[in-house]
């Protein structure tokens, strides 16, 4: 499984992101460890349903229903390089995309805010199947969504330590 990923970290990946958050790395865990952080991250408007959700560890999968207009696309994808003081790889083991790996590092800066990089390698199918993956899944889309992810998570972490103060 790996292997796609070593002969890919040498390239430059297809999308990167990278948020400076005003909160500790170890908050940011704190999020992504939780049970319902995918349901956070996905916008409101996307027709989504989490049909497994392990909890996020090494070799951990994900699946869930996109409906894409009256289309219903499964993803799965399976999270290795888990690492609590650097970050975690999640790869598309089936899905809209030829192949989706998607690297997420989470850095320390000191103990009131951290960094959070998101670095995305894909490639669209050829033929039909490429036209509708290039169409929901466009840069600017991708741009989008990670955009509502960065809030998302911003607010879901402040949430979560506001309720923990009260």
């Amino acid at each position: 499984m790996n292997s796609k990923f070593d002969q890919l970290q040498n390239k430059s990946p297809s999308f990167i992101q990278k948020d400076v958050i005003n909160v500790s790395a170890d908050a940011v865990w704190d999020f992504y460890l939780s049970n319902n952080a995918i349901k956070k991250l996905t916008p409101p408007f996307t027709p989504m349903q989490v049909i497994k959700n392990e909890p996020l560890a090494e070799n951990s999968v994900t699946k869930m229903r996109i409906w894409l207009g009256p289309i219903p696309i499964i993803w799965e994808a399976k999270h290795f390089d888990f690492d609590t003081k650097i970050g975690f790889t999640d790869m598309q083991t089936s899905g809209p995309m030829k192949f989706w790996i998607h690297r997420h590092e989470i850095k320390h800066i000191n103990e009131k805010q951290s960094i959070i990089e998101d670095k995305i390698w894909y490639k669209h199918f050829k033929g039909i199947r490429g036209i509708v993956s290039r169409i929901f899944f466009s840069k600017l889309a991708i741009y989008i969504l990670f955009k509502y992810r960065s809030w998302a998570t911003k607010r879901a972490i402040k949430k979560r330590l506001g309720s923990r103060q009260s």
